[in-house]
């Protein structure tokens, strides 16, 4: 059943190219009847295997669905059916190329296939260029393109060296056989690089404010399903596959990638551009966690990753529509109270302030590395916050109190306002009772670390096929 999350809005893609003036339609119904698939598939206790073509593993292409590949394609899927209930305008007719980014999205989250994982990279990168792709941005998501192309070789590479190394592409397999000591720090760099692209980490991150700074829908698809989907697939890989080996290298990218992010964002003077470098500062955090592959450290990772994407989904949205619809935002929020609000909870919850969703997943954080003996990701995470109060101090004093120099004759649309304040308050819901995430993103680490289970359930259970 399973299968549906990539069958449906595929068939609803392909229907869109010949029914254009219901394509928003067969685009919500597609994400409405994804979501119902997922929320009747119970929560596995142990691995689901659905095989293609009854292919047992490790051979043919087969479908995993653990506690870590449910929750990852469950947040994917509810953003991409908040995105199917935004107004036309925002989705700029682009239903096509959102159906076919979540059919991928959904396949190279539950694929237990190394070079199907590769496949699924492609498609999200070819059709995330045509979403962020105008006229004016043709540069940045050339560049994007050409990024993705080079880091899809790599992933390739890799995949090639550890299909030569193990005599499999099915992941478990790879974990069961192990790698050569040699053979498996090469493989490891190159999916390093190869998965670096989209998880936004450096130095590979150089095309997220081009991108993000496209249109109004970009960043929000890309910045939060494909962020969550990609970084899933760091902790799956590196968690599962290759237990733990190239840690400290991740490690080591993950605090630049932290610095490096948050000190582009306080440079910078478009709104957009801001909270795209911030979400790139956001990634570095979650890798960090991840690469300590403790139940813990992976628990917080997701954890903290959760709360980043609801309050960029809020930050996205309510920036898009500012962006595209007024040329001065100085004192934007006097009468758009109801985004500025939201807003304003959103990026709260981004720096950590008390209240809020993002104090719980921070203050976590820097508790777990303290007694771990860790003392350099809470100094570089203390630093990172610090300059985030900088930037989202500014923009807020902008927007609220700034001296206004144009009439406003733009009305938000309704539902960007329900969804924003929606999410806000569910941030402050999630400060009061964060064992509503914690229980989901706890079972999904211990998903994550347990390779002997993977293996076992993958390997050696009764397969689905269809």
């Amino acid at each position: 059943m399973i299968s549906l999350l990539v069958a449906i809005p595929l068939l609803a893609a392909f229907l869109s190219l010949f029914l254009k003036k219901i394509s928003g339609i067969l685009f919500f119904l597609s994400a409405l009847v994804n979501l119902t698939v997922i929320f009747m598939e119970r929560l596995p206790n142990a691995v689901s295997i659905h095989a293609m073509g009854n292919w047992k593993p490790p051979f043919g292409i087969n479908l995993v669905l653990d506690n870590a590949s449910f929750y990852a394609v469950l947040i994917v899927n509810l953003i991409f059916f908040l995105v199917s209930l935004l107004p036309q305008k925002t989705k700029r007719n682009y239903e096509t190329s959102l159906m076919l980014l979540m059919a991928a999205t959904n396949g190279f989250v539950l694929t237990g296939d190394l070079f199907n994982s590769f496949v699924f990279m492609e498609i999200i990168t070819i059709t995330a260029v045509t979403i962020a792709s105008k006229r004016e941005n043709f540069y940045n998501a050339y560049k994007y393109l050409i990024l993705g192309g080079v880091a899809g070789s790599l992933y390739l590479l890799a995949t090639i060296f550890a299909y030569g190394t193990a005599g499999s592409l099915n992941m478990a397999h790879v974990a069961m056989v192990g790698l050569s000591s040699g053979s498996l720090a090469a493989v490891a760099t190159l999916y390093t690089i190869g998965l670096g692209v989209e998880a936004k980490l450096f130095p590979l991150n150089g095309w997220v404010s081009g991108v993000y700074g496209g249109n109004e829908l970009a960043p929000v698809v890309l910045g939060t399903s494909v962020s969550f989907a990609a970084l899933y697939m760091v902790g799956r890989l590196f968690g599962t596959v290759f237990q733990g080996n190239g840690a400290e290298v991740l490690y080591a990218l993950s605090l630049i990638t932290i610095l490096a992010g948050e000190f582009a964002a306080l440079r910078q003077t478009s709104l957009l551009k801001t909270f795209a470098y911030s979400s790139v500062a956001q990634a570095g955090i979650v890798i960090a966690m991840i690469s300590k592959r403790t139940e813990t450290s992976m628990n917080l990772a997701y954890f903290h990753l959760t709360n980043d994407v609801m309050a960029k989904f809020v930050i996205f949205l309510v920036a898009g529509f500012l962006v595209y619809n007024y040329e001065d935002l100085n004192g934007i929020f006097k009468k758009h109270r109801v985004l500025g609000i939201s807003f304003s909870m959103a990026t709260f919850s981004l720096v950590g302030f008390p209240l809020f969703a993002g104090f719980q997943s921070k203050i976590r954080i820097i508790m777990e590395a303290f007694s771990s003996n860790d003392l350099l990701l809470p100094a570089v995470l203390l630093l990172a916050t610090a300059i985030e109060v900088g930037y989202v101090i500014r923009w807020n004093v902008k927007l609220w109190f700034g001296e206004e120099t144009q009439e406003d004759k733009t009305s938000a649309p309704f539902t960007v306002g329900l969804f924003a304040m929606a999410l806000a308050v569910f941030l402050v819901f999630v400060f009061v009772k964060p064992e509503f995430v914690l229980s989901g993103t706890q079972k999904m680490a211990k998903a994550l670390i347990d390779t002997e289970g993977y293996i076992k359930g993958v390997l050696f259970s009764t397969t689905g096929g269809m």
